[in-house]
């Protein structure tokens, strides 16, 4: 697989051959670094790039150069390539030049010249590092993707044979393989159940020799799980992956790129590994369904077919909801621990109360520097389509905070919005989704005492000095209707003192439907819940959650909760142990 690409752009050929000679130095095991004299050629070998095939990861241009400046040069690369990671060299530049940069072509970063090459260099490797983690994301959102169609095709399926076929492409399209086999335990011996390959042709001719005379398939790939299972040297560019259920080995999924010698990346082994639990549970209840064809021909009576309906359709419920469950578990450990917010406030808390067994509302928190960042967030929808949009969310913030080094609120927004839209493929006129997300974030600078806050579609409530102020958000989601080219979120820096207390929460306890009369219902709404606030507010936080939930228990009544509940309080006195 070819190398990405490292571009530079320079009229001075003397310093295109030392910055080339200086990349390939430090980065020439993954990268290639390509060069060009001046703008036009640029955007020439970008376009024989493009024609190849070649992931172009960073180009680093000088911005004094005739014809095009370097300014100019970067925005017509980045209306083609956004993605790509932008560096500006510049000696005599105007602040106007390095602007422009940064607001039309997200400029990564600049540097004057003349430059340290220990400091140019980790800049380049840092752009290098933060474009391969962004190609990561976009492969894990696309697996993702492909483990929903994967689930959605077999789920539902009862026929053995549609269910293995239909399984076997799945694996070999979620994970590029060239070649997938399945094997199963019958009557206590393994056997190639079925066999799928990216080439249809061939897939025919290999299960029609399945079908036929199986011995050498067979013995040839039972003899490569053999190793795998007992060897701790196998070959990159094959996977062994046990089926298991209810505890025990009743299978594997084996899958080859031998032709190409192509290795498989982790996320492609997580899937296949996610594949085979799915394929457990799957090929199990159509067994299930078989057996009760089978059964329901020798049965005399209508009650025993109906029970034994019953019987199975519980068992698959079963089997369905411990697969939620264990999505549960992967949601879970991607929260923040709550101590950890108690450690800098200890008088805090997170009030986190899902509609269903995995949830579409997640809480977020990090430290950075001298700031504390914390977000309440609610992902369009709840349930098993709300947990896939919190894990993008989730890894999306990480990614921009820790790696990017951004910790204004509303920079956040703005690279957060960019980042969905472009997971989602929502800047394809062809594309129908929606899904997005709003939130309230808030960057506590434990040092200035300030809050820099910034919202979409989620306020900030603050009380100080027994006086509740109102923060508003910008009336934009996170990803979905496409923003104005000039409309960007906005931020509010607020100063606090001892003893203010701030909260953030999802819209799920203000739209919840109750009321003292159960059968005139009415919406919790956001002013009452202000007022609600405002009584409590001087009590403990830890007792605050406590009275907040009994409040929309005793609100809520007989009626079924409609969404996700999600609401964080934190009263802001810095824990004295902490350092800044």
């Amino acid at each position: 697989m070819a190398k990405p690409i490292i571009l530079c752009v320079d009229d001075e050929k003397i310093i295109l051959d030392s910055l080339q000679e200086q990349i390939l130095s430090r980065l020439g095991k993954d990268f290639d670094c390509e060069l060009a004299e001046g703008g036009a050629e640029g955007l020439e070998v970008i376009q024989e790039f493009d024609e190849e095939g070649r992931d172009l990861a960073v180009v680093i241009s000088d911005q004094l150069m005739p014809a095009m400046k370097g300014d100019e040069f970067l925005i017509k690369v980045h209306s083609s390539h956004p993605e790509t990671m932008k560096i500006l060299l510049t000696g005599q530049a105007s602040l106007d030049a390095v602007r422009n940069a940064i607001n039309h072509a997200r400029l990564y970063r600049y540097v004057v010249k003349p430059w340290e090459e220990q400091d140019l260099m980790l800049t380049i490797e840092e752009a290098a590092r933060s474009y391969m983690q962004y190609l990561q994301l976009i492969e894990h959102n696309r697996l993702l993707r492909a483990l929903n169609k994967a689930t959605q095709e077999i789920s539902g399926e009862i026929d053995l044979k549609r269910l293995v076929s239909k399984f076997m492409n799945n694996v070999i399209d979620s994970t590029n393989a060239e070649k997938g086999f399945l094997i199963v335990e019958k009557e206590g011996q393994l056997t190639v159940e079925a066999v799928a390959s990216v080439i249809t042709e061939e897939a025919k001719n290999l299960n029609l020799r399945l079908a036929s005379d199986t011995n050498e398939l067979t013995n040839q790939v039972l003899l490569n799980v053999a190793i795998a299972l007992e060897s701790d040297i196998f070959p990159d560019y094959r996977i062994v992956t046990p089926i298991a259920k209810k505890g025990r080995t009743v299978g594997y999924l084996y899958i080859e790129n031998a032709h190409s010698r192509d290795t498989f990346s982790y996320n492609q082994r997580e899937i296949l590994q996610m594949l085979a639990s799915q394929a457990a549970i799957s090929i199990e209840n159509a067994n299930l369904y078989l057996r009760l064809e089978e059964r329901t021909k020798e049965l005399q009576t209508e009650k025993e077919k109906v029970e034994q309906i019953k019987h199975i359709v519980e068992e698959k419920n079963k089997d369905i909801t411990d697969s939620i469950r264990y999505a549960q578990r992967i949601q879970q450990s991607i929260l923040p621990e709550k101590p950890i917010l108690q450690s800098y406030f200890p008088d805090s808390f997170i009030l986190y109360k899902p509609k269903d067994i995995v949830s579409g509302d997640f809480y977020w928190f990090t430290e950075k520097g001298d700031k504390f960042l914390i977000a309440a967030v609610d992902c369009t929808g709840h349930g098993v389509p709300g947990a896939f949009m919190t894990v993008i969310a989730n890894n999306l913030l990480e990614q921009i905070v820790h790696d990017f080094a951004l910790t204004e609120p509303e920079v956040i927004l703005d690279y957060l919005n960019t980042r969905v839209r472009h997971a989602l493929k929502q800047d394809n006129e062809l594309t129908e989704t929606n899904d997005g997300m709003d939130l309230a974030l808030c960057s506590i600078d434990m040092k200035t005492k300030e809050v820099h806050y910034s919202g979409a579609r989620r306020p900030l409530l603050m009380v100080s000095n027994n006086e509740l102020k109102e923060f508003a958000a910008s009336k934009n989601s996170i990803g979905g209707k496409k923003m104005d080219s000039e409309d960007h979120f906005t931020g509010t820096i607020i100063p606090y003192i001892a003893d203010d207390v701030l909260y953030i929460y999802t819209d799920g306890i203000t739209d919840q439907f109750g009321g003292e009369n159960q059968n005139e219902l009415k919406r919790y709404s956001a002013r009452r819940f202000r007022e609600f606030l405002m009584k409590i507010h001087s009590a403990p936080m830890a007792e605050q959650s406590e009275i907040i939930e009994v409040e929309f228990n005793h609100w809520i009544g007989t009626q079924e909760q409609i969404d996700d509940i999600l609401v964080i309080g934190i009263r802001l006195n810095l824990n004295p142990n902490v350092e800044i």
